[in-house]
């Protein structure tokens, strides 16, 4: 006798404000990551200040582009979070196939809705 074929399993549909929530809370948590690199960058900044030569341009310009992506990361947070705040109810997606698609299993996980063990 052969098994029976197997059903397509209804997918499972998620708040997309849940969602959006959760990309929000990711993006901050970037953030705080890349905010950690400003110690490091006024360290090295330190030291070059006290050589005799001028600081180096394109070291100049990669520090202000971290800020510049701390910034970006937290305007982001914010935007969707908003958005997620006015997101009718009603509006749910099946992320499944989004969450294919990350490759980093613990942020999959929490974007799922799922504490990482």
């Amino acid at each position: 006798m052969s098994a029976p074929a197997s059903q397509p399993s209804t997918p499972a549909l998620t708040p997309a404000a849940e969602l959006l929530h959760r990309v929000s809370a990711e993006l901050t948590a970037m953030a705080v990551d890349v905010n950690r690199l400003h110690p490091l960058a006024a360290a090295h900044t330190a030291t070059a200040a006290g050589s005799a030569t001028a600081p180096d341009p394109d070291y100049l310009q990669a520090l202000q582009g971290i800020d510049h992506i701390e910034q970006k990361l937290r305007a982001l947070a914010g935007f969707l979070a908003a958005i997620a705040e006015t997101a009718p109810p009603d509006w749910q997606l099946d992320a499944h196939q989004a969450l294919a698609a990350i490759t980093l299993a613990d942020l999959a996980t929490r974007l799922a809705g799922h504490t990482p063990h």
